[in-house]
């Protein structure tokens, strides 16, 4: 095998995001729901047998980003001088919360151990990312998760795929100011993950309830779950993430789509989200066009919840 093409880096969105401590370290340790949407970037591989990693094309990107790293750390665990040319086409906007560093990173892990013919389990794999960032692993690990410790304590989380209206305003913001920001002392102690999943049963239950027979989603007006303990930090440092909530609830609501719950940040910023309720996919298709409206160089997109990172099956071929 010479190449692999289109390989898909999706998105991930943190449904709450609640940070728990610090540990001695410095690493703050949280409690999360991620879901992987269907935003996402693409990556080609192509195989070089003189141990050159190099990356492709003209973007904004360091020349050794988290795909370069990836690869070199990759290549430290084999006994053959294989290397690779990375062309990475961007979509997902970068320091917005969405994962798109960690999910190239992930993907180009996964890629190359079927290129390289290296036979690395899943659970090898993410042991590697983890070194890369802790949201690496989640896209190897492949499955919506629970996620505990700084990011890497994964437990499978079975999540309904609703359409997600997404904004990030023009300007993004670094992950380590956004953390420096919170104040310890006001933290919350830990949630339970059965306290989530009944919620989330209810909110089927409500769904059921208003419509019938079709579950097109929650009832109107209920409180989404949890809290996202950055967003106040972001938004004190970018007004940007505030606007961006106003205005994303502000289109909805004109378009004639309700946002299911309130609009939320998603991991440390700067895009934030909305679960769009509507009765199908032409119609929220269809209203979701206004999301095309937005402030100079702001982005916005009608995403579909994945109930599985696209490549989660490799590991099962």
């Amino acid at each position: 095998m010479r190449a692999l093409f289109n390989l898909p880096a999706p998105a991930k969105i943190n449904w709450f995001l609640h940070v728990t401590g610090r540990r001695p370290d410095g690493y703050h340790t949280l409690q999360t729901v991620f879901q992987f949407i269907d935003w996402c970037d693409t990556i080609d591989l192509i195989r070089r047998d003189d141990g050159v990693i190099r990356r492709l094309g003209a973007d904004d990107l360091p020349e050794h980003d988290l795909c370069v790293r990836a690869a070199r750390l990759l290549q430290q665990t084999t006994q053959r001088p294989l290397g690779v040319d990375i062309h990475l086409r961007k979509s997902i906007p970068q320091q917005a919360g969405l994962g798109g560093g960690s999910s190239d990173a992930a993907t180009v892990l996964i890629g190359l151990n079927r290129l390289w013919r290296l036979g690395h389990s899943r659970e090898a794999l993410m042991q590697l990312a983890l070194q890369l960032g802790a949201d690496v692993p989640i896209f190897i690990f492949g499955r919506n998760a629970w996620a505990r410790g700084v990011g890497e304590e994964l437990q499978a989380i079975e999540l309904p795929t609703p359409w997600f209206a997404v904004v990030h305003p023009a300007r993004g913001l670094s992950t380590r100011t956004v953390f420096s920001t919170l104040d310890l002392t006001s933290l919350m102690p830990e949630a339970k993950i059965a306290g989530f999943a009944e919620w989330l049963a209810l909110q089927g239950r409500a769904g059921n309830a208003q419509n019938g027979s079709q579950n097109t989603g929650p009832a109107l007006g209920n409180p989404m779950w949890g809290r996202n303990d950055l967003q106040q930090g972001a938004m004190a440092l970018e007004p940007a993430v505030a606007r961006a909530e106003s205005v994303l609830h502000e289109v909805l609501v004109r378009q004639g789509l309700q946002p299911c719950f309130d609009v939320r940040m998603t991991g440390s910023g700067s895009a934030v989200f909305a679960w769009v309720c509507g009765s199908g996919e032409m119609e929220v298709r269809r209203h979701g066009e206004a999301l095309d409206v937005l402030p100079p160089r702001w982005q916005g997109r009608l995403c579909q919840g994945l109930a599985r990172h696209p490549l989660q099956h490799w590991f099962d071929a």
